[in-house]
């Protein structure tokens, strides 16, 4: 494993790219800082909205297969943005953060809370996408629509208004090298 990251970082550092990495007995790996990853997901968190809505006003309607078209170009859009997010945004800011104990439990908490409204998101999209449609699935696709278009709502201000604005370049942690040497001998002042 330390072959593995020193192969890494030397790659990493080659290149000229930022990284967060642990000390011993952290993570295995250094996680790259992208400077524009955040407006990146900001962009694509409007990008939601957006065929979030589209979705929302096909349901208005009763043209099944424009229903279904604006689903798939939802589920599309979410699912590549989670996949940034669950390799990129999330590993990063653990790294950065897992030498601050408040910030970690914060993070941690919040991130919990965003999988659990992305699986929710998920298993509206798996079971809407996944099968055919019959009587009963018709008439609670609006209800569960609605209902991820508020989960959407949430997962999106939560991460927007709290992890967004944690999203540093590695030199900004003051934790990133391990605990700090108080000034005044430890004590406030």
């Amino acid at each position: 494993m330390r072959l593995l990251r020193g192969i890494l970082e030397r790659a990493s550092a080659s290149e000229g790219q930022s990284t967060a990495s642990s000390g011993e007995g952290g993570s295995l790996f250094p996680v790259r800082y992208r400077q524009r990853l955040v407006a990146e997901l900001k962009l694509d968190a409007a990008t939601a909205r957006g065929l979030m809505r589209a979705l929302l006003d096909a349901c208005r309607g009763s043209d099944e297969s424009t229903q279904i078209a604006c689903l798939q170009d939802f589920a599309d859009g979410f699912r590549r943005t989670a996949l940034i997010k669950s390799v990129q945004f999330y590993p990063y800011l653990r790294c950065a953060l897992e030498h601050d104990t408040m910030a970690m439990m914060h993070f941690n908490e919040v991130q919990t809370e965003a999988q659990r409204h992305v699986l929710r998101i998920e298993a509206i999209l798996v079971e809407y996408l996944g099968a055919p449609w019959d009587a009963t699935c018709r008439r609670r696709f609006v209800p569960d629509v609605a209902r991820a278009a508020s989960l959407l709502g949430r997962l999106l201000r939560q991460e927007e208004s709290t992890l967004f604005p944690l999203y540093l370049p590695p030199d900004q942690y003051r934790y990133l090298a391990g605990p700090v040497a108080r000034e005044n001998g430890g004590r406030a002042g």
